[in-house]
């Protein structure tokens, strides 16, 4: 009981972007000892919390974050105002373009805030009906399977059926454990089961909906253009010449498929003769990624890196699922296990869905080309030495650095 209470309080309590602005504390000339100061720090600061409680209430997501709503919608409306007011200033015959540009920024703020609001409480009602309706064991699986993979929902109707399953069992499964009353309470919870199910689903594919709306609508979308991506920096290691495939390396693994690959360790990155494409390897997978924003990286006309990259996982191996490692001339030729390969392929209008090779083929050749003999040879060595490192130490705790590797291929 407790763990369901605990659950529902977490998914009550799910708060999103709320500002609380503490103000400063002046003190001149004090003379005190530090238990007297410590009491004016805290009095002080719990003073403002206090004053500023009521945003915290007010922008929980069960009620659609209402204070988080008037404030996009108020900025919409000052944008208008702001934007047609200048316009008429600098230029009487601009007040057309102004009001243009102002209903631009009102739209796409109201748009923002309405699907903000319609986010935050489809995820906090999604929350709070697996919370109280789900038993432990659900709730446990399910986010085992957000956590690791970038899964659909199940569907209105699989819930449904799967509802219906539970209805039918619930009943025998109390009376085969508190007899009659056990009956009772089975036809109560398999009730709520079956209405609670179909529902989760729905306001879990409304929450996803309109996250997506929110985000293409995002007033806050920086237009501005990185120079270059974050230096990877390690607390361990000496500061290295700044590199575009290492940060490209570690940026990918942070962003790539809802940062599914954010706590693995990068080893290496480098660019394939495909602009655009990239070959990482990690101290768990080797990756074969695709960028449209890096296409032109190293030319003159590189117009920079967005603030939000689209990364498109082409191929993902395990590397202890690969077999056998060689080159021929600038590709890298790769053959693994069927079962442990993901290949994916872009359609035309549609996302990119997994591919799974034929159960017949026990094994999968795969060859990526890169722009030299020399960075193929390179890639090859590293790709060799972390499989070897990764068969010895499958159950260690060893950092992958690009100098253990290369102590480990010349030994």
């Amino acid at each position: 009981m407790k763990v369901f209470f605990s659950r529902g309080i977490m998914a009550l309590v799910d708060v999103e972007g709320v500002p609380i602005l503490l103000g400063q504390l002046s003190i001149q000339h004090l003379m005190a000892s530090p238990r007297s100061l410590h009491d004016i720090l805290v009095r002080h600061y719990m003073r403002q919390l206090l004053h500023g409680i009521y945003k915290l209430f007010g922008s929980v997501g069960v009620i659609g974050n209402p204070l988080g709503f008037a404030r996009n919608i108020g900025l919409g409306i000052k944008d208008f105002m702001s934007v047609s007011s200048r316009s008429v200033i600098q230029s009487p015959f601009g007040i057309l373009t102004g009001v243009v540009e102002g209903s631009k920024s009102l739209f796409s703020n109201t748009i923002y805030a309405l699907s903000s609001a319609t986010t935050q409480f489809s995820k906090s009602a999604h929350k709070w009906i697996v919370a109280f309706t789900f038993n432990e064991q659900t709730v446990a699986n399910n986010d085992m399977l957000c956590q690791t993979t970038n899964l659909h929902s199940k569907g209105v109707l699989n819930e449904f059926l799967e509802g219906l399953t539970g209805f039918l069992q619930s009943p025998i499964r109390g009376a085969e454990k508190h007899g009659l009353p056990g009956v009772l309470s089975g036809v109560a919870m398999g009730t709520i089961g079956l209405v609670a199910r179909p529902v989760a689903s729905l306001l879990e594919g409304t929450a996803k909906t309109a996250q997506s709306i929110r985000n293409r609508s995002s007033p806050h979308l920086s237009s501005h253009r990185r120079v270059r991506l974050p230096r990877p920096l390690a607390r361990e290691l000496p500061l290295s010449p700044y590199s575009w495939e290492d940060a490209i390396g570690l940026t990918m693994l942070q962003q790539a498929d809802e940062a599914k690959y954010k706590d693995e360790i990068y080893v290496i990155c480098k660019s394939l003769k495909m602009a655009g494409k990239f070959i990482v390897i990690s101290e768990q997978h080797v990756l074969v990624v695709y960028c449209s924003c890096l296409v032109g990286l190293g030319l003159l006309d590189f117009a920079g890196v967005p603030a939000n990259l689209t990364w498109v996982i082409e191929m993902e191996m395990k590397l202890e699922s690969i077999v056998l490692v060689d080159r021929t001339d600038a590709s890298v030729n790769i053959v693994v296990s069927n079962a442990e390969v993901t290949c994916r392929h872009k359609k035309v209008g549609s996302r990119h869905k997994s591919w799974v090779p034929p159960i017949s083929a026990p094994f999968i050749y795969l060859s990526v080309e890169l722009p030299s003999d020399l960075e193929a040879e390179d890639v090859l060595q590293v790709l060799l030495s972390a499989i070897q490192i990764k068969r010895k130490k499958r159950c260690g705790l060893q950092v992958l650095h690009r100098a253990n590797l290369n102590k480990a291929s010349s030994c």
